[in-house]
């Protein structure tokens, strides 16, 4: 269970009294976060029916860093963009501290991430869709942020993951970010703008088969909107080796297109793209699951997902290649 930051009711309580929701009826930590703690935490207010609130600690971004997605969020919001903004006390503050770590207050959406085997055409089409919608709003959002996970730590990273895997899936690994840095040092003229970063599917809320909710925008920052696109196909549009499924792949694309049009540019680079998104997160996989992470627990608990998973994108995307519709 990834909780790393243990409250007891008491203090959830000392929490949300300023924000006027009345008492705490219960509260409940959150399964399978693997960046933050989170919890689910429901209050009543006397004679009104009970309201549910999802409080989330964050472990690894200091307090300084969390005005931008505070603001991030409520500028996407303004633009019709179904987020979670953070809740403001009666002081209009957003941002606090809970038993020393940064702590924001959101509204809980209905609705749960889909199972991969719920994933059709219809709910890639919304994504898509959805995903352009968050690239234009976010492309007039003005305070930038770089990626924690970017160029320069993937150039750093690479060759001591590539110490930690067998000498052919090392050579892939350096090709890619080869791959990369030489078309990076081609100055593409990509368009470039507010990214989620870590659209996979368990970061969407459906509910009755519509979208309720985008969650988790902690990755979000400024980079080519094409390498989120690339990200997000590698998560949903995927069949279980890994490879392309084709049905998926184009009604994501297709419906995303109908919004954001691909330009020409884009058209060149997409199949890099899909590249360098297999390898960042094979790389981050591979970080946390040989301990390489900087943000190791002290307690130990870390939640380990399978570097094979991307390692397998990888080698496909590297071995087939993709066009944009």
């Amino acid at each position: 269970m990834a909780v790393y930051t243990h409250l007891n009711s008491n203090q959830i309580s000392a929490y949300i009294a300023p924000f006027n929701l009345g008492d705490l009826v219960d509260f409940k930590g959150i399964s399978g976060g693997i960046e933050n703690t989170n919890y689910f935490v429901t209050t009543q207010i006397k004679g009104q029916p009970q309201q549910d609130f999802v409080l989330t600690l964050f472990e690894d971004l200091t307090y300084d860093e969390i005005p931008y997605f505070v603001d991030l969020t409520d500028h996407l919001v303004a633009n019709n963009i179904s987020v979670p903004a953070p809740l403001r006390d009666i002081n209009g503050t957003a941002l606090s501290l809970v038993s020393g770590k940064p702590a924001l207050l959101f509204p809980r959406f209905a609705g749960d991430h889909l199972a991969r085997s719920e994933i059709g055409t219809s709910e890639c089409a919304i994504m898509g869709r959805e995903l352009a919608r968050l690239h234009l709003a976010g492309q007039q959002f003005a305070t930038q942020r770089h990626s924690h996970r970017g160029q320069q730590w993937w150039q750093q990273l690479g060759p001591r993951a590539a110490q930690c895997i067998n000498a052919e899936e090392a050579t892939m690994l350096m090709m890619a970010i080869g791959q990369y840095d030489a078309m990076q040092a081609k100055n593409p003229d990509l368009p470039t703008g507010v990214v989620h970063g870590d659209l996979f599917h368990d970061n969407a809320l459906f509910h009755q088969g519509q979208l309720s909710a985008t969650i988790d925008l902690y990755n979000a920052s400024n980079d080519y909107l094409l390498f989120d696109v690339a990200v997000t196909v590698n998560d949903w549009c995927i069949a279980a080796d890994g490879s392309i499924e084709p049905a998926l792949y184009d009604a994501f694309l297709q419906a995303y297109a109908q919004v954001r049009p691909f330009n020409a540019t884009e058209q060149l680079y997409w199949n890099a793209m899909l590249v360098a998104a297999a390898m960042r997160f094979w790389l981050s996989r591979l970080e946390t699951f040989h301990g390489l992470d900087r943000h190791q627990r002290e307690d130990g608990i870390t939640v380990l997902k399978d570097p094979d998973v991307f390692k397998d994108i990888l080698m496909h995307r590297m071995q087939q290649f993709q066009k944009l519709p």
